[in-house]
């Protein structure tokens, strides 16, 4: 089903932001319910929090990382260090997967929301500042656009 967004001229980063607020307000759900879960229903829950990480990850890796420009040392530094945190997510969600008891999953469930607070605290400082440096209004909105259209949003 594709959700209707009229007249908005949303740039990369205000999507970005708006799926760290999603996620964050998940992991504080999350949270709260840990210590009173299953095994089975953490499980479930590190499936859902995979697929949205994942997700979230393979976009901002296609349209915001790979449309800065690595020859500027700071950009090269600061994209290393979101690409090396991504993939720690991917070998944690991989570790969680295979976990099979409550206390190793609750750790690892753990891990992975402390390390992407982290990492999304990180690119809200200094890498969304930097890209709206290095590629302003109007790149960020088409970014923005393309962003919408790969969720099945419609920016008419």
């Amino acid at each position: 089903m594709s959700a209707l967004v009229q007249n908005l001229h949303l740039d990369l980063i205000e999507l970005l932001l708006g799926e760290h607020a999603a996620i964050l307000a998940l992991f504080r759900s999350l949270e709260q319910r840990l210590p009173e879960m299953g095994l089975r229903e953490m499980q479930g829950a590190g499936y859902s929090v995979e697929a949205l990480l994942m997700a979230h990850a393979i976009e901002e890796d296609a349209l915001l990382f790979h449309s800065l420009p690595e020859k500027r040392d700071s950009v090269k530094r600061t994209l290393d260090a979101m690409f090396g945190e991504h993939n720690e997510q991917r070998r944690l969600m991989e570790e969680l997967r295979s976990a099979k008891t409550t206390q190793a999953v609750r750790k690892l469930l753990s891990q992975v929301m402390e390390l992407t607070r982290e990492h999304f605290a990180v690119e809200e400082r200094v890498l969304f500042e930097l890209a709206r440096k290095v590629l302003g209004k109007r790149k960020l909105e088409e970014l923005g656009s393309e962003f919408a259209r790969r969720r099945g949003l419609s920016t008419v």
